[in-house]
């Protein structure tokens, strides 16, 4: 647990009631992946172990600067790491991501009172899954990017159908979601203005600063935390 939270114990008075309502009675979470589920970047490991993380660090620096469209970021990345499936599946074998402290458990929780779990993510289904599959969720409960490879496993590409290959899409799931099972609250929760941007439709926005913390991200969130542990303790709170 943080020491932030530590320092300041979950009550009913120090988190907002619309949150606190919405949490205690959703029936779907969202959970973004990259330094929220997982403690690090999926595509700066890629790039790290394909030796080419200051190239893609660049890159990433200059999409910053908001002269590029998610797209057009993620096309450049991957034309750079040039990942094969063989690349992939050696990064699956290696040492693994650790997932972040308290997500685990968070997720039981949720699960016991029968709220449906979903991973939304600008990454890449193939680390994804797998890692996952380690708490307990499916692969259709996943809506990440997919590589594509030719017959030889070279890259060749990536999905552009899929929701998060673009600017909005964490959105665009969300509201897939919404209408496809008729979910009546649902939360989204991440570390990133992408993951802010899916609300609506996601009743209320869960910034998560345990692994990296973006003032703009808290400045926009309905309820801002550094530990699971922290909504953890505000979904039991009676």
């Amino acid at each position: 647990m943080a020491p932030h939270d530590k320092i300041v114990p979950i009550t009913k008075k120090t988190i907002p009631n619309n949150v606190l309502h919405v949490l205690q009675n959703c029936d779907c979470v969202c959970f973004d992946v990259d330094s929220t589920m997982l403690t690090c970047e999926g595509i700066d490991e890629m790039a790290r172990y394909a030796g080419k993380h200051e190239e893609v660090k660049a890159l990433t620096k200059k999409a910053m600067g908001g002269n590029m469209s998610f797209r057009e970021c993620l096309t450049e990345r991957l034309e750079i790491l040039q990942p094969t499936a063989q690349l992939i599946q050696e990064m699956i074998e290696m040492k693994p991501p650790g997932i972040t402290p308290g997500f685990q458990e968070l997720v039981d929780a949720l699960r016991s009172r029968g709220t449906e779990i979903y991973l939304v993510s600008g990454g890449f289904d193939c680390l994804i899954v797998p890692e996952a599959a380690k708490c307990g969720i499916a692969p259709n409960h996943v809506i990440a990017n997919t590589i594509l490879f030719d017959k030889e496993g070279k890259y060749a590409g990536f999905d552009k159908n899929n929701f998060t290959s673009e600017n909005g899409g964490k959105a665009r799931a969300l509201q897939y979601l919404k209408d496809s099972f008729k979910f009546n609250k649902m939360i989204m929760i991440g570390d990133g203005m992408t993951d802010a941007e899916a609300r609506p439709p996601a009743d209320i926005f869960i910034g998560f600063g345990g692994n990296v913390k973006r003032d703009a991200v808290k400045e926009v969130s309905d309820y801002y935390t550094s530990s699971f542990f922290s909504i953890l303790e505000a979904l039991q709170l009676k």
